[in-house]
């Protein structure tokens, strides 16, 4: 986000420092009022009279996208974990009715 952030910028990458943190330790649920608050600073940010340039924009929506594919992931490995769990289950139900 440049050399010399400014307070709005060390701000909008403290939430999303936040939001991270939470994705990577698998809870992203938790993330939802950080996103609520982060969507907020940045609408009053983008209309106030000292606007973010278009490289502190093009890097927040870097790392918003970096998260987003960290957080797909997580979610589709949870997803294999949990279709694993069952296709164990029913497994072990099968085995125990023999």
């Amino acid at each position: 986000m440049g050399q010399s952030l400014s307070v709005k910028a060390e701000h909008i990458h403290a939430l999303l420092n936040n939001i991270e943190a939470l994705v990577q330790s698998n809870k992203a649920d938790e993330a939802k009022p950080i996103m609520d608050t982060l969507n907020s600073e940045l609408k009053s940010w983008c209309e106030s009279d000292t606007p973010p340039n278009t490289q502190e924009l093009e890097t927040i929506q870097a790392v918003i996208n970096a998260i987003s594919k960290q957080a797909i992931a997580a979610k589709n490995e949870s997803s294999k974990a949990i279709i694993k769990q069952k296709k164990s289950g029913k497994a072990i139900s099968a085995y125990k009715s023999v």
